[in-house]
């Protein structure tokens, strides 16, 4: 190798070392770009000549051509996770990327979590690209990778279909035959306009032991089919009383349990399960569509009750025990609402959207996807914090967080540079000596290359 292959051996360290500065410069200007990832250059050597002559069986002779850079490495390590105050805000923790689908239909792959609402609704990042995910439809999580869309329009109120009251009566009243008050509850239950009622149940211990009359109203209306009638002997009084309507006797054993119902003559069907429903069904005066019919159900110990599905119908489960302890009620859910609207966004660590509305209802709108790679590190910078595929990096595969090796996501928060400044001042201190010494080795040759033109002459 003579002087002139020297110096371009040379200048291949030159080239080699202002890309590795290159690299360097753009880690440290994304010190602060969201879910940056640092690179680094990959250097490799130039094929060296074997150089011709005398022949060494023990060692080659190969002095070598120089250096070129073989690849820039994108270090997908995790970065630090900082708090926000937006709730759209995500950083992954763990492996994956966040999937924005363009205007024109490109995915691009991210880690940069900075999200917003567009004026249509959409989650989008900061160049108006439509983060991906699972919607709800109907009340199930479509398995098709679309636009995350929040509703802007009002939730529709829901007629009362359940409602679960677990009811103890003061077995003091009735095993002490004491004068005792009635013991009254009500239950708040939504028509299909979503006006709210007052479903009212008054309790009524009589002179039997273990007994209870019962007498149910709704908003004072009239009832225009079922309905019975039943007499009890009163605590303290020898004439009967009579009551009419949504009416019935209970009576529970010695454990507190309830033994048998009579329902006065309502009229009554038997499920499945053995479960004795009393039906009813009354006006009301907004003309809503339901809740019109009512199905009381008072299970003895053991019977399994089946939630109602059926609309128009509002089931009432009354789970009675009697007790020695003070009337009350132990437990109480309906799962009627009025319409509302959306007061808040939440995103879980699975990746579920809840929406929070003003009528107190919660509901998952859809989950965020997060696509994995085989290689990420084949994937194709495009600027802006995003990348596509290629055939280095392999197809994505989509899927929920937490799922298949993909990571969890953390709402309120985004994910920092993974650039390493103390690091990058080493490596570029490093990058400057070679190229200085790069420099030194042309100096170097063309002083020799001078000595011998000077020499000729």
């Amino acid at each position: 190798m003579g002087v002139l292959s020297s110096m371009y051996v040379a200048t291949s360290g030159l080239n080699a070392m202002g890309t590795d500065m290159s690299v360097i410069g753009n880690n440290i200007t994304n010190l602060n770009t969201v879910g940056f990832k640092q690179g680094r250059a990959v250097f490799a050597n130039v094929y060296g000549q074997t150089m011709t002559g005398r022949s060494n069986t023990v060692n080659t002779s190969q002095p070598g051509s120089g250096v070129y850079v073989d690849a820039i490495q994108q270090e997908f390590t995790q970065g630090s996770v900082q708090a926000s105050t937006n709730a759209l805000d995500l950083a992954i923790q763990g492996n994956g990327f966040l999937t924005v689908r363009s205007k024109d239909g490109q995915k691009f792959y991210t880690r940069n979590g900075e999200l917003a609402l567009d004026k249509t609704g959409r989650i989008v990042d900061t160049s108006n690209r439509a983060l991906q995910g699972y919607m709800n439809k109907n009340g199930r999580i479509q398995p098709v990778l679309s636009d995350i869309l929040v509703p802007q329009t009002t939730v529709p109120p829901k007629a009362t279909q359940n409602v679960f009251s677990r009811i103890n009566l003061d077995a003091g009243m009735t095993e002490k035959l004491k004068e005792g008050r009635e013991f009254e509850k009500s239950s708040n239950i939504f028509d299909s306009l979503g006006i709210q009622h007052l479903l009212t149940y008054k309790f009524i211990p009589t002179s039997v032991a273990g007994q209870w009359a019962f007498q149910a109203t709704m908003d004072g209306a009239s009832l225009t089919k079922g309905g019975g009638s039943i007499s009890y002997p009163p605590l303290g009084r020898k004439t009967p009383k009579t009551l009419k309507g949504m009416v019935g006797l209970i009576q529970f054993d010695g454990n507190g349990n309830v033994k048998s119902v009579n329902y006065g003559g309502s009229p009554l069907k038997r499920d499945a399960n053995g479960v004795v429903h009393a039906l009813y069904q009354t006006t009301l005066a907004d003309k809503a569509a339901t809740p019109v019919s009512f199905d009381v159900v008072i299970p003895t110990k053991g019977q399994t009750i089946r939630p109602n599905r059926i609309n128009g119908v509002t089931q009432q489960v009354l789970q009675l025990t009697q007790y020695n302890a003070p009337s009350s009620t132990v437990e109480e859910t309906q799962d009627g609402h009025k319409s509302g609207d959306l007061n808040n966004l939440a995103i879980g660590r699975d990746g579920k959207i809840v929406g929070s509305f003003s009528n107190g209802v919660q509901k998952v709108l859809g989950v965020v996807a997060i696509a994995s790679f085989n290689n990420p590190g084949g994937l194709a910078s495009v600027g802006g914090n995003a990348y596509i595929e290629s055939i280095a990096s392999g197809v994505p595969n989509f899927g929920r967080p937490g799922q298949g090796g993909r990571g969890a996501l953390l709402s309120n928060s985004l994910e920092l540079s993974t650039t390493d400044l103390g690091r990058q001042m080493v490596d570029m201190i490093t990058a400057e000596r070679g190229y200085q010494a790069s420099a030194s080795i042309i100096a170097t040759d063309n002083t020799i290359l001078n000595t011998l033109l000077t020499r000729i002459g």
